[in-house]
């Protein structure tokens, strides 16, 4: 039963991410996209492997991969690395600039 529900969730959360992203409501290089996909990606992974099929595990295993690249390369742009100005590494303009 918790293969099924697992499954499904999967299913329905990468079509659905699929979806807004097709209908306008989401980017495709967003975190939220890339997050939907993730989940999905992980709870499909789980429920193949659960079931035994060990090629749709990996797969979704893959397609999680790519959903956590996609997050934290969105989330980067949000979130300062050490050693970086303010701005996110871009130079702050001087007043003979302006």
């Amino acid at each position: 039963m918790l293969a099924a529900i697992l499954g499904w969730l999967g299913t329905v959360g990468t079509f659905v991410a699929y979806v807004l992203v097709v209908r306008g409501r989401l980017i495709a290089d967003s975190w939220r996209y890339g997050l939907l996909n993730a989940l999905g990606g992980t709870s499909g992974a789980i429920a193949a492997a659960l079931y035994g099929a060990w090629p749709s595990a990996v797969s979704n295993v893959i397609w999680a991969s790519v959903g956590f690249v996609t997050v934290a390369s969105a989330t980067k742009t949000f979130l300062p690395l050490p050693g970086r100005e303010k701005d996110h590494g871009h130079p702050t303009p001087s007043p003979a600039d302006a």
